[in-house]
This record gives structure tokens, C-alpha cells and sequence, in this order.
């Protein structure tokens, strides 16, 4: 029986070039470990003491599918993160939840699904310029829309929006130059520790991780005290969570993002992330025998 199983997708079935370094580092400290894709039918679940959600990257796209396949799965090995952390991930209102506990959030107006608004009308009665799009379900850069006003965008991102709410619900945002003059950050944490951070390119694609487009960098204090607390908001402990950062208008960081399901954790970039990463696989694995 392997100790833990890296769960991936179809697209990547023998994992990012960034996870198969946590799977060498695994495997130096004689931690057995396989590889599984999600939706594989042969997968025997069974066969290993923890499953490790990592390369999933498609489960926006089949997301009935995916949270059927975690419900029974969880049945039959041990998920990380959790299925209730999952779920609550999986739509962007979590972002409410850590507002509520005091976590600065980026700016975010709510549209639900089947209801008409107007971007222009938003941007009007919150002071915004230029707006970003997003669906309350979605993966990285998947379906976000950048809108600048007095261009085309504009009308094709209230198309967009026409079109995603028809199905489930919208985010609308401001544009926060930052993104372009300071970018936008992410800080890694394994067992609900910081581990490190990068500065990622605007709407970066998850895929081109491989070609390491984000670079490492050092966050600051007010950064990992945001980030930390944005990860303590969680209503359960995490093996992994990534957190991005955007300034404000006033230049203070702000939560953009929380991800738990199968973020990027930019190991490459940062040495001691894949020891930190396995040291957190080893403590689960000791704490449930």
C-alpha cells in the first residue's frame, strides 16, 4: 500500500514538472507514493493512506463530476484538503466568509445567478474604473475578464457576464493597477505555515508554470500577516494553501484569491519549499497512522 497518492488530471497524468519535484523529495525520504488520475476508473482508491489533490486542473470544468468523485473517494482514502474545505473553496464566496472574520478582501461586488446588472452601473456606484469579471466557480485565470472602460472590452466583458450568470454566479472587481506596478503576490503555506512567496504575472495561465513565468520574491510582514490570517479564517486545518495578494488604492494588500483545491505552489523557486511541503505530508501521514 503506498503512503500517499498525487492526484492529477488527464492533461498532466505524470504531474507538473514543479509537483514531481515534491514527488522525488517524497520518495528520498522513503515515503511511497504513486500517481492517479481524478476521474480514472481504474484508480483503486483503497490502496493508499492519503490522497493528495495536486494537478486536478480540470475539475472546474466537470465540477458534478469531480465533488461525486471526492465524496466517495473520501470514503475510501484520506482527501487533502478536505472535502468540507473543497466545497467551501470551490465557490468564491468563501471571500465573504474571510471578510466577515476580518480579512481584507479585495472589493467585490456579488451577481447572482439569473440576475441583469449592468457593468457600467456598477462601475458608476462604486467609483470604479476599469472592472475585472470573474465566475463564483473557476480555476486560475479560467473565464476572467479584464473590462477597461470607453473600449470594446467593456461590451464584451457585459456579454460575458450576461453569459455566466445565466449558469451560476459572478464576481465584478476593480482593476487594481497594482497588479501591473507592484503585481500581484503569492505566498505558499504547507501545514498552515508561510513558506514562501513569488510575484505572478498578470492572468497568469496555471499551465505555464513549467516555464517558471513568476519569480521568487520576499514578501513583507504586513503581506504574511494578511496571508496568515486569511489561512486561519479557513474553517479547518490545511495541508497546502496558496494566497494571493494585490495592493489597494492605498497600497495595502488585500486577498484576491484563497486557493485549496490545486494551486500552483511555485516549488521551484524556492529550494526549501518541497522539504516543507513533505515535511507537512510526513506529520499528516504520522497523525493518522
Amino acid at each position: 500500500m503506498p503512503d500517499c497518492t498525487l492526484v492529477t488530471c488527464a492533461m498532466v497524468p505524470e504531474l507538473d514538472p514543479d509537483d514531481r519535484l515534491l514527488l522525488r523529495e517524497l520518495r528520498r525520504r522513503g515515503v511511497t507514493v504513486s500517481i492517479a488520475i481524478w476521474n480514472d476508473p481504474r484508480a483503486d482508491w483503497r490502496a493508499s493512506r492519503l490522497s493528495i489533490l495536486r494537478s486536478t486542473w480540470d475539475y472546474h470544468r466537470r465540477y458534478g463530476e469531480f465533488i461525486a468523485w471526492i465524496d466517495k473517494a473520501s470514503s475510501l482514502t484520506r482527501i487533502k484538503n478536505d472535502l468540507d474545505l473543497l466545497n467551501w473553496n470551490a465557490h468564491k464566496s468563501y471571500l465573504r466568509d474571510l471578510a466577515a472574520r476580518g480579512v481584507p478582501v479585495v472589493p467585490t461586488v456579488w451577481v447572482k445567478r439569473g440576475e441583469r446588472r449592468h457593468l457600467a452601473d456598477i462601475a458608476a456606484d462604486h467609483g470604479w474604473r476599469d472592472l475585472v469579471l470573474k465566475p463564483a466557480r473557476g480555476s486560475a485565470s479560467h473565464d476572467v475578464t479584464l473590462a477597461r472602460r470607453d473600449t470594446d472590452s467593456f461590451a464584451s466583458a457585459q456579454a460575458q457576464l450576461d453569459r455566466l450568470t445565466q449558469t451560476d454566479d459572478a464576481l465584478v472587481q476593480p482593476y487594481l493597477e497594482s497588479v501591473v506596478n507592484y503585481g500581484e503576490r503569492a505566498l505558499m503555506f504547507f501545514g498552515d505555515r508561510y513558506s514562501h512567496a513569488v510575484v505572478k504575472k498578470p492572468f497568469d495561465s496555471k499551465f505555464a508554470i513549467s516555464d517558471e513565468p513568476s519569480t521568487s520574491m520576499q514578501a513583507t510582514a504586513r503581506e504574511i500577516a494578511v496571508a496568515q490570517a486569511a489561512v486561519e479564517a479557513v474553517p479547518a486545518s490545511t495541508l497546502y494553501a496558496r494566497v494571493d495578494l494585490l495592493r489597494d488604492a492605498r497600497g495595502e494588500p488585500v486577498v484576491s484569491e484563497l486557493e485549496l483545491i490545486e494551486p500552483a505552489l511555485y516549488l521551484a523557486v524556492h529550494g526549501p519549499a518541497r522539504a516543507f511541503f513533505a515535511d507537512a505530508i510526513e506529520r499528516e501521514l504520522a497523525i493518522h497512522g
